[in-house]
């Protein structure tokens, strides 16, 4: 069988039939090493990790990516788990009056705020389950 790998550098697309070049790690592309803060953030965030590194590594061999898969549908599980309980706390707030009369949160700001809370809430469930279904079922 011809074992085809390609590996997308900036905008040049390189394929090889090499056996051996496709059991040696491929170094991560110069234009991933050298992020900004907000892309280190939204590494952070979306990864677990402040850089492509981990993610690049688990690309180049068949158990880093499950490592890597695993670990990443832990943390959309995390997400979804904490995103339902506010999605329930914001839906119970909106829908009830408030039981103190020092704390009225059915005024306009606070209730704009819940309403807020619960759209952020179901947003970060939808996006999250969409990339938990995607995580499980890739190859």
């Amino acid at each position: 069988t011809l074992l085809l790998h390609a590996m997308a550098c900036s905008t040049e697309l390189y394929v090889t039939t090499d056996r051996r070049a496709l059991a040696e790690e491929q170094p991560l592309p110069e234009a991933l090493r050298h992020t900004s803060l907000l892309m280190r953030i939204l590494c952070f965030l979306a990864l677990g990790h402040p850089d492509l590194d981990d993610h690049w590594k688990s690309l180049q061999s068949e158990q880093a990516f499950e490592t890597v898969r695993s670990r990443l549908c832990s943390i959309l599980a995390s997400t979804i788990s904490a995103a339902s309980v506010l999605l329930a706390i914001s839906g119970v707030f909106v829908s009830t009056g408030s039981p103190v009369p020092s704390f009225d949160y059915t005024s306009p700001a606070p209730h704009c705020l819940l309403f807020l809370s619960l759209m952020l809430a179901m947003i970060a469930m939808l996006t999250s389950g969409s990339s938990m279904i995607r995580w499980v079922h890739t190859d």
